[in-house]
């Protein structure tokens, strides 16, 4: 696996390790269907091969101990699985040295969306939702997605939601607006902007100062990493998540820990960026 050049040493980070917020742990088929769009319509080379504890590993030799798993729904209907598969995997993967905390989806379109959130985060003990708007073509303000919001704001359920709807996988400034409506009509809702919106990641970091509940991942789109400033990076650090998105990434989670190191933060943002903020938002939640 393609490592970074540089052995300087990593910004300091918690005794708990680096947690890697945007990872997608896919039940097999699914896992493939995604792995041939991303190669034939995206990128031909990708850093991870598709096997759940290979990736697990190369993870862990990298100092990550903690990782969310984000399955989506592309379809009304397939989300019950899918969370069902997340389930499995944390059970698969508990002993492993990095944690599995396993993620649950939604489509806006699936019937009884309240009694699909209780199954995942009640009975199956998931820890966070993911919404992908391009995958399952929808924008997260939809009416349909209200009893959505209503749940995981009760809860204050972390939701990592894919905002862009192109292919390449980036957002645009317009894609913005949607996501701005979700946070000031429920401002309970714990909304992660996945990519950082990238490339309009300079308006999502005005959306962090503007919406207190409102987080973002530096997570990479593809082989293109996430750039920003790096002083509002270090303002709003307690507001950023640390992503690789692996396996369907070009870029080894190597460099996108080389490209936090490159930001040259104070030791207190590095262990925000790199853990201290997604446990914070794991440990706040309220799941009876």
């Amino acid at each position: 696996m393609r490592q970074t050049e540089d052995p300087s040493p990593l910004p300091e980070i918690d005794d708990e390790g680096i947690v890697d917020s945007h990872v997608h742990l896919l039940p097999d088929e699914l896992a493939r269907k995604v792995r041939t769009f991303f190669t034939e319509q995206i990128h031909p080379h990708l850093a991870y091969p598709l096997e759940h504890g290979t990736i697990l590993d190369a993870l862990a030799a990298a100092g990550v101990r903690e990782v969310w798993s984000l399955p989506y729904a592309h379809r009304p209907g397939v989300a019950s699985g899918l969370n069902v598969a997340s389930s499995q995997l944390v059970r698969t993967y508990s002993e492993h040295t990095v944690r599995v905390l396993g993620g649950a989806t939604i489509h806006p379109d699936d019937l009884e969306p309240e009694a699909l959130l209780a199954e995942a985060f009640e009975e199956y003990r998931l820890s966070v939702l993911k919404l992908h708007c391009s995958v399952g073509d929808f924008r997260p303000d939809a009416l349909a997605l209200d009893r959505t919001w209503g749940f995981v704001s009760e809860r204050a359920i972390p939701v990592v939601v894919h905002l862009g709807h192109a292919v390449s996988g980036h957002t645009d400034a317009s894609d913005l607006d949607p996501i701005s409506n979700v946070a000031a009509r429920y401002p309970e809702a714990v909304i992660v902007i996945a990519h950082c919106g990238h490339r309009a990641g300079e308006l999502v970091l005005d959306l962090l100062e503007r919406f207190p509940n409102v987080y973002a991942d530096l997570t990479p789109v593809v082989a293109d990493l996430v750039t920003l400033p790096p002083d509002r990076v270090e303002q709003l650090a307690h507001k950023l998540l640390f992503g690789s998105d692996a396996p369907n990434v070009a870029l080894p989670v190597e460099a996108s820990l080389a490209h936090v190191r490159g930001l040259e933060l104070s030791a207190p943002a590095a262990r925000q960026v790199l853990g201290g903020t997604a446990r914070r938002l794991i440990r706040q939640r309220r799941i009876g």
